[in-house]
């Protein structure tokens, strides 16, 4: 089960990927735009079994990669 508290630490991690790599920028704003808004309707409501299913496995990848690229 994924909260609010978590979705507001993957929108703050893409935040902070997005300064680490300027040339994936657009894409890491997006996502933690995309988790912020999650945030925000989990805080409004129940979406959290809806929010927690491919995007959370789709970050997670993608999450993974960018950091064997950065180490």
């Amino acid at each position: 089960m994924t909260g609010q508290l978590e979705f507001n630490l993957r929108a703050t991690l893409c935040r902070q990927l997005a300064q680490r790599e300027p040339e994936h920028r657009i894409f890491w704003m997006a996502e933690a735009e995309s988790w912020s808004r999650l945030s925000r309707e989990v805080s409004r409501g129940p979406t959290e079994e809806k929010a927690s299913s491919g995007i959370t496995a789709s970050l997670r990848e993608q999450s993974a990669r960018a950091f064997l690229i950065l180490a």
